[in-house]
């Protein structure tokens, strides 16, 4: 799909060579990313074999160019209609909400470039804890038989699904309103 994935004030993804777990990691170092802590569980998620991945982006802000993140969509199954969704970007060293601007964007993408009803993911620690105490759009669920089966290293992660219809009854909203310019056009 080529369809251009929106930005917000703060967030603009742009799209990327599909690359495996160690590329990501690679690539997030040469652009001034360097490990940080909970990054593992950012990146274990991502496939460790790029064919399994549908599309990536680095997170960037539009006011300078400079890298935020790293943005990915794979193991699409248009069968069951559903893909997963990775984000990775170092909390502690952005402003308060680019993590979650990027996520916005990118399970946004997903919804309005590929044929799925769900957007699946992982988590852990206390962001799992977060996600699991405040399910507005996200429910957790078992990871499928196939597929999104947990994989090595995720072991002790939780298993997301956000559905199309809750999406556009929240979220979509929410990502035209962080869209928007401050006076709202």
């Amino acid at each position: 799909m080529t369809e251009k994935p929106v930005g917000t004030r703060r967030v603009r993804l742009e799209r990327t060579a599909n690359m495996e777990t160690e590329g990501v990691v690679r690539t997030l170092a040469r652009k001034g990313i360097g490990e940080f802590p909970g990054m593992d569980d950012l990146v274990r998620p991502i496939p460790q074999d790029a064919a399994d991945v549908t599309e990536q982006f680095l997170a960037v802000s539009p006011a300078d160019g400079a890298v935020l993140g790293f943005c990915s969509l794979s193991r699409l199954d248009a069968g069951r209609r559903r893909i997963q969704v990775d984000v990775v970007v170092d909390e502690a060293a952005n402003a308060v909400g680019i993590a979650l601007e990027a996520t916005v964007l990118t399970v946004d993408h997903a919804f309005r470039a590929w044929p799925v009803d769900e957007v699946r993911f992982w988590s852990v620690g206390e962001r799992a804890t977060g996600l699991r105490n405040h399910p507005t759009m996200v429910m957790e669920e078992n990871p499928p038989a196939a597929g999104l089966a947990r994989s090595p290293g995720l072991e002790d992660a939780s298993h997301f699904v956000i559905q199309r219809e809750r999406w556009e009854r929240y979220g979509a909203k929410f990502v035209r309103r962080l869209s928007q310019g401050p006076n709202g056009n």
